[in-house]
């Protein structure tokens, strides 16, 4: 083959290669998004032509890559670098989809930083290794991307960390203001992805474009943080504000900071102030919450939704839209503890659907529906929790069951503890309710036990509602207040038992529920003792110093056995209609039986004991004496001279 025609060959096989690398890049830039065509140039004039110079033959023995082979090697590269770039802008594209094709994203990736605008992969900046700061991406991004004055730093794009990587927002920048506008491609929010962000002594914010305010709540280009899984965020001595969207209906909002599934973190000594919802632990990781303020949300200030190992302490939920505290979502086991709650729209702490779970070290006060909901949650236990003026102190509803409270404190507001007519299997131990306004314990529900309880200053201290199933008070103590203990028509097998009750005021218990049992216990002062409208059974009962002992309207039969009354006025009082039996007892008073009463046994009747007349006289005497006083001084006043004792006869005395 001569030199002219191999070198001819040698062209044709360079052009061949060129056409494929070109067809190559044109399979491949489709996968970068909204890449716009290179212009087109016009051709190069072609030089006149001229006589090829002949074709020496190579020596023998020569070494080294023919012409051809080179020239291959180099469309090979050709095609890889348009492989590369191909599916840089692929990773690209699909990263902009997630993340809501926002109008600016910088991916931070462990060698450099991909700028994107609208989809398109416009610019890709080296980077070394180590935690990025603003500083860093200040270098990488477009100068309005990202603008620093004095330790104010303002973010207008949003930020994707992908694995092994890490942003750090702390000193010398004190506060971060990330851009935010009227649609969600505008929010400048920042995504952990598996990377790392974290914050240490600075306020982060939203800011509205045009006026630098922070963004309205209800705007839907509001920024926020999201930590993916894998990724991690931590804060400290940090303040989170103006975050998050609100829910569309359509679309569920976005908190301030949210932990989805697998991610971590924590926030020490941190506040989340005017978030859509301040923080939401979304089946998250084992995160440390350490003294955080959630405060003036739109919603809720702490949501936790499935989240496992969680840890807290300190936490306070202060002033938020609707409720302080929610906990839901799958049941994990972690506890709940640490909480104090004060003036939110809804209730202090909610819990819903929960198994198992355990709540403790809770003080609410002042939340406008109530302190603590308990909605379709079982096996729960709560311990040391407090209310203070609240519309309900601890609200049990929705088929709740087996719930276990003790060590609770309630104190003012209209009800200490409420508990639904849905709620089957309840227990309140050892608890202190003071000063309920309506009722310290409604009860509605079935298999209830109230044990170790004492409710003092309530209008009415326990009141069992119609549709109540088998109730048990044992070792209630009841101190002042209107009403002691009122079960109303509706309501079967309640059982009062060892009850102390201490200068009610009107009725120590007053119960219409068929088949009441009362046993033993104590009653003093008041103006009733026992107040019956239904079949009861009255026994080992002992009553002292109450106006009436034991007062019976009862259509059916009420038996008293081995009871003792000590009352001021009436003993045992029985309306006509209402059979009543008497075994066994003492009942002392000015009247001690009245009405269609049956005796059986030995029965002991007679006045008031002697201390109990004198408590009557005393006052008496004392009135007669204080009236005398008070005439004597009248007269004093009115000039009347008192009336001189006549001289005693001369002899009279002989």
């Amino acid at each position: 083959m001569t030199g002219r025609r191999r070198f001819g060959r040698l062209i044709a096989a360079g052009a061949v290669l060129g056409t494929v690398g070109v067809l190559l890049t044109a399979e491949f830039l489709p996968g970068v998004a909204y890449a716009a065509p290179a212009p087109a140039r016009p051709p190069a004039a072609a030089p006149a032509a001229a006589p090829l110079p002949a074709q020496q033959p190579e020596p023998e023995g020569s070494h080294g890559p023919s012409a051809a082979e080179r020239a291959a090697a180099q469309a090979r590269a050709a095609a890889r670098a348009a492989a590369k770039r191909a599916e840089a802008a692929r990773k690209v594209r699909v990263t902009w989809d997630k993340r809501g094709r926002p109008h600016r994203m910088a991916i931070v990736r462990t060698n450099r930083i991909d700028v994107v605008t609208d989809g398109r992969l416009t610019r890709q900046v080296g980077r070394g290794g180590g935690a990025n700061t603003l500083n860093t991406l200040d270098k990488a991004l477009p100068s309005d991307w990202l603008a620093t004055s004095g330790d104010t730093a303002t973010l207008g794009a949003m930020i994707v960390l992908t694995p092994g990587t890490s942003l750090a927002v702390e000193d010398p920048v004190k506060r971060l203001e990330l851009v935010g506008g009227a649609t969600p491609q505008d929010a400048a929010s920042i995504y952990t992805g598996s990377g790392r962000v974290s914050l240490k002594g600075v306020t982060v914010t939203s800011a509205d474009p045009g006026t630098r305010q922070a963004v309205a709540p209800t705007a839907p280009g509001r920024p926020y943080f999201a930590v993916s899984a894998g990724g991690r965020f931590d804060a400290v001595d940090s303040t989170i504000a103006d975050l998050g969207t609100a829910s569309t209906g359509i679309e569920g909002g976005r908190a301030g900071v949210t932990f989805n599934r697998g991610a971590t973190g924590s926030l020490v000594r941190t506040t989340l102030q005017r978030n859509t919802t301040g923080l939401e632990l979304s089946r998250s990781d084992a995160v440390h919450l350490e003294d955080v303020t959630f405060s003036e949300s739109v919603g809720d200030g702490l949501v936790l939704t499935g989240d496992r190992g969680t840890t807290m302490s300190g936490i306070r939920a202060v002033g938020n839209g609707d409720n302080g505290v929610v906990v839901a979502g799958e049941s994990t086991g972690r506890p709940v503890t640490g909480i104090t709650t004060n003036s939110n729209g809804g209730y202090g702490v909610v819990v819903v659907g929960q198994t198992g779970a355990e709540l403790s070290g809770i003080d609410t006060s002042s939340d406008q529906a109530g302190g603590l909901r308990i909605n379709r949650s079982a096996d729960l236990h709560v311990t040391d929790f407090s209310a203070t003026d609240q519309p309900a102190g601890v609200y049990v509803h929705v088929s709740s069951s087996r719930i276990a409270l003790d060590h609770l404190r309630t104190s003012g507001g209209r009800r200490g503890i409420v508990i639904e007519k849905s709620t089957d299997g309840l227990e309140l131990r050892d608890s202190t309710i003071d000063g309920a306004r309506v009722a310290g314990v409604g009860i509605g529900g079935k298999h209830v036990l109230l044990s170790g309880v004492q409710v003092k200053d309530s209008r009415a201290a326990v009141r069992v509602e119609r549709g109540a199933v088998a109730v048990r008070l044992a070792g209630l103590v009841l101190d002042g207040g209107r009403d002691g203990v009122v079960a109303t028509p509706g309501t079967t097998g309640v059982v009062i038992a060892d009850l102390v009750a201490r200068n009610v005021g009107s009725d120590a218990i007053r119960t219409a529920s068929t088949d009441t049992e009362i046993i033993g216990g104590r009653i003093t002062g008041g103006a009733t003792a026992i107040d019956v409208a239904a079949a009861t059974t009255i026994s080992g009962v002992t009553i002292d110093g109450a106006a009436e002992g034991i007062h019976s309207r009862s259509p059916d039969i009420v038996r008293a056995d081995e009871v003792r009354v000590d009352a001021l006025d009436l003993g045992v009082n029985a309306l006509p209609g209402s059979p009543f039996h008497l075994t066994g007892s003492s009942v002392h008073a000015l009247e001690a039986l009245r009405g269609p009463i049956q005796q059986h046994g030995t029965n002991d009747l007679s006045l008031p004991p002697l201390n109990l007349l004198s408590a009557i006289g005393v006052p008496l005497i004392l009135l007669a004496i204080v009236l005398e006083q008070v005439h004597t001084t009248r007269q004093r006043r009115a000039g009347v001279r008192r009336r001189r004792v006549p001289p005693v006869p001369v002899g009279a005395t002989s």
